[in-house]
Formats: structure tokens, sequence, C-alpha cells
């Protein structure tokens, strides 16, 4: 649901955080909404602002459960290095609020004997719970990047996405433990409902966001004149689908085919494997190719 409009940035919210505000204030614990509406603030920011230092253009912004999520216009000229800088900007963001926070009562500048233990847990549930390695979490980017160049951007996705179904079902037991002792924690079912959706969608949305990123290299190679080249060796038996769920990103490949003797039998480049699999099918062999040139 569309809440505004800030510096040019659209402003969502989920239905799962406004879910979760409902709980919270009928359970009678609507004091910490302030602080932690501007904890998550402070958290979504720090993304934006990284994003636009790398000269990338926020389309908007959603509120979530744990923090948010940022839309980048640019998303496909995103380098792993960039992606893991603004997904980190997040976490690191809490952390610097509790140094600056800690810093200002030993200086005096905050009046108070005692830290709010609220403020503090809820940056440091806030930093740790979103550098878990699981999409859509922060933590979850990061490890999506890392994993892009030695493996691609579609089998990144989904080992990330699966991180976050298998951190759901954690969160779902607990949950279902904390009954048996009849202690009732909702938010533990919400987090948990809330990461199955948003994983599932990552997980479905894998196979576009790589053929998006295979299309923007082609207009970012025609615009810039040049990209970096990766070589690859495959069996000239192996599937198409395969073949481009290696491919990373801000690299254009050169496939060496050989065969089940490993002798060369030709090479093909990133333009050719694509074509191959739009004009003949995901299942064709890559070596089928060769005899079509």
């Amino acid at each position: 649901m569309r809440i505004g409009r800030i510096f040019d940035i659209d402003i969502y919210i989920s239905k799962y955080l406004l879910l979760l505000v409902a709980v919270i204030l009928i359970t009678g614990h609507g004091g910490n909404l302030t602080a932690i509406f501007f904890i998550f603030l402070i958290h979504e920011m720090s993304h934006v602002l990284t994003a636009r230092l790398l000269k990338m253009k926020v389309d908007e912004i959603e509120l979530l459960p744990f923090g948010g999520a940022v839309k980048i216009q640019s998303m496909f000229e995103l380098n792993p290095l960039h992606e893991i800088l603004i997904a980190g900007a997040g976490p690191l963001s809490n952390i610097l609020l509790l140094l600056l926070y800690f810093g200002g009562i030993q200086m005096g500048w905050i009046h108070t004997a005692v830290p709010d233990p609220d403020f503090v847990n809820i940056n440091l549930l806030l930093a740790g719970f979103n550098l878990l390695p699981a999409l859509p979490l922060d933590g979850g980017r990061i490890l999506r990047a890392i994993l892009t160049g030695q493996m691609g951007i579609k089998r990144s996705t989904q080992i990330a996405s699966a991180m976050g179904l298998l951190l759901a079902l954690m969160l779902a037991t607990a949950g279902i433990y904390g009954l048996y002792y009849r202690v009732f924690n909702y938010s533990m079912f919400i987090l948990a409902g809330f990461l199955v959706y948003s994983a599932a969608k990552e997980r479905r949305n894998a196979t576009y966001v790589m053929l998006k990123d295979i299309t923007y290299k082609k207009e970012s190679l025609r615009k810039e004149g040049s990209l970096p080249i990766r070589n690859i060796a495959v069996l000239s038996s192996l599937p198409l689908k395969e073949v481009v769920k290696k491919f990373a990103p801000q690299r254009y490949h050169y496939i060496q085919v050989l065969d089940e003797q490993l002798k060369e039998r030709g090479s093909l480049n990133e333009s050719q494997i694509v074509n191959g699999l739009l004009d003949h099918g995901a299942n064709t062999p890559v070596g089928k190719l060769l005899r079509k040139i």
C-alpha cells in the first residue's frame, strides 16, 4: 500500500508490517512504535544514500517487518560489489546509531543514567536479523552477490531464497515450540509467513532476473563499448538452460564446447547461446549450435 512520496521516492508499506503493527497495538505494546519507525527509517535511508552515492536512482521503498526493501531503477547495472555495499549499509546504520547513542551518553550530550533498553535491542535485533544470509534480508542479498560471480545470478538467487525458506521454517518451529510451553510469540509467525512469501517470490523471479540481466548487458555493451570477458568450458551435451545459469553480471561470456574426451569442438559467444535458447529451446544441447553456425 502506497503511503506517500519523499525526495521523489514512493513509500509503500507491506501488509505484513500493518498486521504486525495491529497486533502490537492490540496487545498494548504500542509505546515503542515511534522509536521503531525512526530506526526503520534510518535503516532504509542508509540504503538510499548508498545507492545515490553509487549514482543509482531509487524508485521506491517498501517498509517491511524486518526493515524494508529498496527498488533501484537501474537494478541490472548493479555489480556484486555495489549490491554488497547497498545491502550492508542498512545493518551498518543500526550499529552506527548505537555507537552514536553510547558516545552521546559518555560525552554528556544525552542525559540518561541508564541506556534505553528498547532503543538498544531494536537496533541490535534489526542489524542482526538483517545480516542472516537469507533472501529477502540484507544478508541474503550479500550472499547472492558473493555467489553470483561463481554460479550466475539465477542459481545464486535460488540458493539465497532457499535459505529464506529455511529461516522461515526455523521461526515457525520456534513459535510452535513456544506454544508447547504456553508462550505465544506472534512475531515469529508473522515473520515466518512473510519470509515464505518473499523467498518464494524471489525464487519465482530468478529466471526473469537472469534474462533481464542478459538483456541489460547487451545494452550496456553497445553503450559503453566494452565489458570484461569470462570464459566457460562446457560439455557439448549440456543443455542451454544450464549454460546460461553460469552467466555472471557485468561479464560477457565465451563458451568453449568440449566433447566427452574433453577435446575442443568449437566456441560460442553469449549472444549465440541466448539466441540458440530462444530459437531452439532450453533443453537443446549446446553442441547442436555448433552444427548450425
